[in-house]
């Protein structure tokens, strides 16, 4: 029997009414520290799990360090129920800062650990399953409900890649709405429109499509949810998440793996329902669809400029925008730029706090520059494989975590 962890991150932000500030970390709908969220609804979605033992594990990041010790000790009341039905604990903040003194102690940079960023907050998914001494990861996100099959499903895909000789494979899920269907919803001007950005819906059902069409099983994927991935151990030791991207980290995730040879297959009956939270008066600005928009310039121009380091690298596997299907192949071809310049100035909102908004040709010279610390990505992974070594070799971090999940 694996040693399986679940893995759940979940974001807090200022309570409601609170004003964000620019310092604060940008996360799609982090829930007021003075509210409960979607993530009751999750961990009772956990209870009708079948088949297998698991372990849950919370990774609490809040957006600024001033509200750390309101978000953890508001997880730790949401959790508190769950305890009579499966182990459950949650990294947090106190735990970073203990993680990043030990790295200290030893000669590593403190930095390589953080919450303040998706990729960085999935890399502690991983850095806190290894103290559990997981030999499977089953990543979610705290507004999703799961099926009573989800996790024995996942099990019999992962054993399916094995027997194909890809045990160092991660395997991707499906989401569906609540109304049982895994298409994104397009309004016919994003069905019409010629704009790439504004197209990026119908693209990824296009992709989803192509992918399910090819039959049952696992088939290769250009594309993963970050909500729905499971991680062999042969990946998850060998392959970090870029802190360099801004959003996507989950398509990120699975560049980096093919970076060095490991491959994603989809299951299109591994399936999670998602049901974000909708948006309300006093949510943060950067969560608007141009907050977001502004994120994916960032991050395609980021892995745009990956490709091209990949081909300079020869430890590195070559990649083409060509070997990422239609989603996200296409934001990664040559007219990325001019496609995202125009989404920028048709779609910026006319009365654009520009502390958050800066105009279209600022916040696109801002991502060719920061598209330079891909080149630094394969020293990144380095560093982080001794990040993990340290910490599985610190016995007192992992008795600590293991006294916090009481087993």
């Amino acid at each position: 029997m694996k040693n399986i962890t679940i893995v759940i991150p979940t974001y807090w932000c200022r309570a409601r009414g609170q004003a964000e500030k620019p310092g604060d970390a940008v996360f799609d709908h982090p829930t007021p520290v003075d509210e409960s969220g979607t993530l009751q609804r999750c961990l009772e979605s956990l209870e009708a799990l079948r088949t297998h033992e698991f372990r849950v594990l919370l990774i609490t990041a809040p957006v600024h360090s001033q509200i750390a010790p309101e978000a953890e000790k508001r997880v730790d009341q949401l959790i508190e129920p769950f305890r009579a039905s499966y182990p459950i604990t949650q990294f947090a903040p106190s735990d970073l800062d203990r993680v990043r003194r030990v790295l200290d102690s030893r000669g590593l940079d403190p930095g390589l650990v953080s919450l303040e960023a998706y990729p960085q907050v999935r890399n502690c998914q991983i850095l806190g399953s290894v103290l559990l001494d997981s030999e499977l990861i089953v990543a979610i996100d705290d507004d999703e409900v799961v099926p009573a099959d989800y996790l024995q499903r996942a099990v019999q895909s992962m054993d399916m890649l094995e027997r194909l000789a890809e045990a160092d494979a991660g395997l991707a899920g499906i989401y569906l709405n609540a109304a049982g269907d895994y298409r994104l919803k397009v309004r016919p001007e994003e069905a019409e429109a010629q704009n790439k950005f504004a197209r990026k819906a119908v693209l990824i059902n296009q992709q989803f499509d192509a992918c399910i069409a090819e039959g049952e099983g696992v088939v290769e994927t250009p594309l993963a949810l970050g909500g729905n991935m499971v991680f062999p151990p042969k990946l998850f030791r060998n392959v970090s998440f870029d802190p360099g991207i801004t959003r996507g980290e989950d398509i990120d995730y699975l560049m980096n793996s093919r970076l060095f040879g490991c491959n994603w297959f989809l299951d299109g009956k591994l399936t999670i329902t998602h049901l974000p939270p909708k948006a309300s008066p006093g949510d943060p600005l950067t969560t608007t669809s141009y907050g977001k928009l502004q994120r994916d310039v960032l991050r395609f121009v980021y892995q745009r400029r990956k490709l091209q380091v990949s081909q300079q690298h020869p430890e590195l596997q070559s990649l083409e925008p060509e070997d990422f299907g239609v989603y996200p192949g296409e934001f990664l071809k040559e007219d990325l730029e001019k496609q995202a310049l125009e989404a920028l100035q048709v779609l910026r909102p006319s009365d654009a706090d520009e502390r958050f908004f800066p105009q279209a040709e600022q916040l696109l010279e801002m991502a060719r520059q920061r598209a330079g610390r891909a080149e630094k990505y394969p020293a990144f992974n380095a560093s982080w494989k001794r990040v993990l070594d340290v910490v599985e070799e610190n016995e007192q971090l992992k008795d600590r975590m293991r006294r916090k999940l009481r087993v």
